[in-house]
This record gives C-alpha cells, structure tokens and sequence, in this order.
C-alpha cells in the first residue's frame, strides 16, 4: 500500500466499491458473495500491513493547512454517506445517488493531492492502535462464514473504518 493519504484513501475507495457491491449481490448469489469475500481478504490483508505501519513508518501527509482542511472536510462527509448507504439497504434509488455522490466525493479528494505533500511521521496512539487492530479481528472472515453475505459486508465495514480513521488523521496532521 501506498503509504500516503491518497494510498490510503485509494485503498478505502476500493473497499467501499466492495461493500457496494456485496450490498447489491443478491443473497443466492454464492459464487458472487464467495468472489466478493476473496476480496475482503485480500483487503484485510492490507489493512493490516498499514496497521502494522502506524507510528512506525513515514507516510506522506498534505503540507497545506487549507489542503488539510478541505481533505477532512471530504473525508467527514464520505462516512456521513456511507453510513446512509448502508442505512438505506432497501432503497435502490437513494443508494445509487448515495454512490454517486461518494463517487464524487473521491474525486475531489484525489484532486486535492499534489507534489506538495511531504513525508513525516504521524504519531498514532496506543489506543488508536488498539482500536484499529481490534476493527481487523472482526473483519477476519473464517471458512463457515465466507458464504454469508452479512459475515462479508461486516468484515468489509469495519475494514473500511479502519482506513477511514486513518485518512481522518492522516489529513487532520
């Protein structure tokens, strides 16, 4: 993974596509949930190469206050969206607007980045750490649940939590 705030916001880009996905896969649908899981997995297992970097490593941060400011901005109002897309589960209409508008909303983020960013570290706490390593033990999918479309999108939420608290940071910093 790309160890800078677009790296991880690409990566939380990627997983939310997963999650809409999976939200969108009809429950029958075995080979597509099993697809989608393999997914999540390969996720997870990014997850936790950047959990494992958190205040260990250098990751590449916005040198602009206002940049900072606009990318925390972006950053709140996707996981407002998120969270009614996963709200209105039954909506069709809301969530393709909702996916629409956080489609959007990763645009301007990407647009915010530029040759400005510079490399220093960002001191995660223990306790962040903690609450970061614990968001990945419930993303673990086992054998016996990789067929449950609810075990998927779970494991893909809290994945996306996790990168979503990282990017906060990484754009409050």
């Amino acid at each position: 993974m790309n160890r800078s705030i677009d790296g991880v916001v690409t990566f939380l880009q990627d997983n939310d596509n997963v999650i809409k996905q999976l939200m969108e896969t009809a429950e029958s649908a075995t080979t597509d949930i099993e697809q989608l899981a393999t997914s999540v997995d390969q996720a997870r297992e990014e997850a936790q190469m950047l959990v494992d970097q958190l205040g260990a490593v250098e990751f590449s941060v916005g040198r602009d206050d206002d940049t900072k400011v606009r990318q925390t901005a972006l950053l709140e109002a996707v996981a407002a969206l998120r969270k009614k897309f996963e709200l209105y589960k039954n909506d069709p209409l809301r969530r393709g607007i909702y996916a629409a508008e956080i489609s959007n909303l990763y645009l301007q983020l990407a647009n915010t980045f530029n040759n400005e960013t510079v490399a220093r570290i960002v001191p995660f706490g223990p306790d962040e750490i903690d609450t970061y390593k614990d968001l990945m033990k419930k993303a673990v999918l086992d054998a016996a649940s990789r067929k449950k479309r609810a075990a998927v999108l779970k494991a893909g939420v809290q994945i996306s939590r996790l990168a979503l608290g990282v990017a906060s940071k990484l754009a409050l910093v």
